[in-house]
């Protein structure tokens, strides 16, 4: 294949990249993630056992920290530990009603 073959066949439409916005406003605010403490949540894939899900589906934030000068909540499940900024927590989890 020809070099201007090669560009153009990178050129379709569905080999164009894509760029996502980052939102700096989708961060945690040291105080909102001092609330989550000792909150239970679980997976959005596991909603299926809420009111009452089983103590292998259900994960504690246990630690506030900083890196990289963004927050990020310290959620503890049985099978290990899980570091998630803002965006992860509000996408991928949910918390366990009281």
């Amino acid at each position: 294949m020809k070099k201007e073959d090669k560009m153009h066949y990178l050129n379709r439409p569905e080999y164009q990249l894509s760029y996502i916005e980052w939102d700096p406003n989708l961060t945690f605010k040291i105080d909102e993630a001092c609330h989550l403490l000792y909150h239970e949540v679980i997976r959005i894939e596991d909603k299926a056992y809420l009111p009452l899900p089983p103590n292998d589906k259900v994960g504690i934030v246990v630690g506030v920290i900083t890196m990289n000068e963004e927050i990020e909540v310290l959620v503890k499940f049985m099978s290990g530990i899980e570091q998630l900024v803002k965006t992860e927590f509000c996408s991928d989890y949910i918390m366990v009603p009281d």
